[in-house]
């Protein structure tokens, strides 16, 4: 969830903190008062490209910094993979400088653009008419789909990716094995230097950790030393200065003396006795530990230059020391089979026969799966459009085969990257029609209405947790705009909706409401946002409705759109 955005010196804002609240928020405005400067500011915290037209005129430096609460475990693993400690509580902030600078960091600390996009793309979801050119591709329909089947497609989907890329490895070397001889001596002198470079280091297993290990204690010796001694003189004591063990000592000495007075006072006197005993051994453990902590600068600078050694290692040879030693396994073994070429090659064309068939097998599997996923999603989203006033046309899922160009070709098979097929979503808005490709509909309230309908199916399924729409409204008036605004507020009782909107009944159904306005300030421009009260959330009804401000009629007609978008959502809950 988006709990709120600081926006300082982005175009015709200043100054901006606004704190979003769950379900349904509705942003709206004067045609012109910055509303897509607002979401301008949120797509630059996303890792969108960095514009320094941005910067507000006069400034030096804009900054954009944007709260979460998140709990989900795919964020955390991203937060580890960036390097970062998992938190519920992520803050994403950009910076850009009027000299060029651009700054991305994430809970504080600076990070790649890559890492920023990585985590924001599982916080928040952004979709407005520019964004509609992503569900015309039909490059990404298939992807939609796989979300649509869920989890039931990742065994196959798994099985077959590995499946490819055995095939793929097995076609690699058999050209290497079948090329020509000047080829193969080449190959040949390129595994000989991997491995002698790879075993010139004599890597042991688990000796990378042991050395960051080592790093770590070495590179904290001082605070390591100091609160040894720290210690040592806490129980032991220093100079005029008693340890615990002294006063555990003196206290068992004075309730000793008053002892004939009670036997409670002697008890506690031989636990405190207990307590100096069990203090004198920590005390032993404690100076051992001492004595066996040496720090050598040397020793810290050999760790680091054979880390260092280890790393670029790692970098050539697959990303980590482990995949080094691998590789240092995998080209023995090829530089082996290239001087024993004849009976490898056999071996690889069996090897070559049985992944065929088990790509095949898997790509069958999710083909069967992806057909049955696209009726029930057929289905489902007929049913979406049918409310969209849409019901006349059809949807289709239309399955094609791979082109050429994008497979990896076989006597048996076109194999794809995630599959035997592709798939496209065809649309006809008017019944008689045939379905056309999504990137043919003229109409931007078709599209709209058709990006409603996927985000309505969608929001149960991919798991992010805040939506925005930037006006996909535009194009949609009347009582259509009644259905959309109940299909918005339906989306918001699964996922927190923030959305830019110019309907008055999409504001009705709102559960914050927040003002866009453009001020003159002196000699400024600037833009403003705040939440309105319950009456400055009917006037803008009102206005949005086309009413004359102060009009009593479009006042009553605010309100009455207001009770009856009350009404709708007390239903979404029974």
């Amino acid at each position: 969830m988006l709990r709120s955005i600081n926006i300082r010196n982005i175009a015709l804002i200043e100054s901006l903190s606004l704190e979003f609240g769950r379900g349904l928020n509705v942003l709206s405005g004067e045609t012109g008062a910055g509303k897509s400067i607002l979401i301008d500011a949120v797509n630059l915290v996303l890792g969108d490209r960095a514009d320094r037209e941005l910067i507000r005129r006069g400034a030096d430096r804009a900054v954009v910094e944007a709260f979460f609460s998140t709990q989900d475990p795919r964020v955390m693993d991203v937060l580890r993979q960036a390097g970062l400690e998992p938190e519920e509580e992520v803050i994403l902030s950009r910076e850009l400088t009027a000299a060029g600078r651009n700054v991305a960091r994430i809970n504080g600390t600076l990070v790649n653009n890559a890492a920023l996009k990585a985590v924001s793309a599982l916080l928040i979801d952004i979709h407005g008419q520019h964004q509609h050119q992503s569900l015309f591709n039909p490059k990404a329909h298939l992807g939609l789909l796989d979300a649509y089947c869920g989890d039931r497609i990742d065994v196959p989907l798994k099985a077959y990716r590995e499946a490819l890329s055995r095939l793929r490895r097995i076609g690699e070397e058999l050209q290497g094995l079948g090329g020509d001889p000047g080829e193969r001596e080449r190959r040949k002198d390129m595994l000989q230097f991997a491995i002698e470079e790879i075993s010139r280091e004599n890597i042991t297993p688990g000796e990378e950790a042991r050395l960051e290990q080592e790093q770590r204690v070495m590179a904290n010796a001082e605070r390591i030393s100091s609160a040894l001694t720290s210690a040592y003189e806490s129980l032991y004591g220093v100079e005029d200065t008693p340890g615990a063990m002294e006063l555990f000592s003196g206290a068992a000495r004075d309730l000793v003396s008053i002892g004939e007075y009670g036997r409670e006072y002697a008890d506690v006197a031989e636990e405190l006795n207990t307590l100096y005993y069990q203090a004198e051994g920590v005390v032993e453990t404690v100076r051992e530990l001492q004595y066996r902590f040496f720090y050598d600068p040397a020793a810290l600078e050999a760790v680091e230059k054979r880390l260092a050694d280890l790393q670029r290692l790692a970098r050539k040879y697959g990303g980590s020391v482990d995949s080094a030693l691998e590789y240092l396994s995998s080209c023995e073994e090829e530089l082996y089979q290239l001087e024993h070429s004849e009976e490898r090659i056999a071996a690889l064309m069996a090897e070559r026969a049985k992944t065929i068939s088990a790509a095949y097998q898997a790509g069958t599997a999710l083909s069967k799966l992806r057909h049955e996923a696209a009726a029930a999603f057929t289905q489902e989203i007929q049913v979406q459009l049918k409310d969209l006033g849409m019901g006349g046309g059809g949807f289709l899922v239309h399955f094609l085969e791979i082109p050429p160009e994008d497979a990896y070709q076989t006597d048996e098979a076109r194999f794809g990257s995630r599959g035997l097929d592709q798939a496209e979503f065809l649309f006809s808005a008017n019944r008689g029609e045939p379905p056309r490709p999504l990137a043919r509909i003229a109409s931007g309230g078709e599209a709209s209405r058709i990006m409603l309908a996927l985000k309505n199916i969608f929001a149960r399924i991919d798991g992010i947790d805040c939506l925005i729409f930037d006006e996909i409204d535009t194009g949609i008036s009347g009582a259509m705009a009644h259905v959309v605004a109940e299909k918005m507020a339906r989306i918001s009782r699964e996922r927190q909706v923030l959305c830019v909107s110019h309907l008055a009944q999409l504001a009705a159904m709102a559960d914050h409401n927040y003002l866009i306005e453009k001020r003159e300030e002196g000699e400024k421009t600037l833009t403003h946002v705040h939440l309105l009260s319950d009456e400055e959330r009917i006037q803008e009804i009102a206005r949005l409705a086309g009413g004359r401000e102060g009009d009593a009629s479009a006042l009553s007609h605010a309100r009455e759109l207001r009770q009856h978008a009350q009404e709708i959502k007390k239903r979404f809950l029974q």
